[in-house]
């Protein structure tokens, strides 16, 4: 899978789970949704007034930057 120009494997989402980023996205904001993690970020980003997309990105990297165990396979592979 390529994201964002970077191959690699990711551990993003799998059906029937909400998958790492989701457990990861619930400890940043401090809860947790039974929306959805797409949800929650569209309801941030209307807050903060930028574009959703462009918040999840941003999210999404924070994620991959992240050292803890439990985001193996979606940490910067740099």
């Amino acid at each position: 899978m390529v994201v964002r120009g970077i191959e690699g494997d990711f551990d993003f989402w799998s059906p029937g789970t909400q998958g790492p980023f989701a457990e990861w996205l619930w400890h940043r904001l401090g809860r947790n949704s039974s929306l959805g993690w797409a949800t929650e970020i569209e309801r941030e980003a209307e807050t903060a007034g930028v574009p959703a997309v462009e918040l999840f990105f941003s999210l999404f990297g924070e994620c991959r930057a992240d050292p803890r165990p439990s985001l193996v396979g979606l940490s910067d592979p740099s």
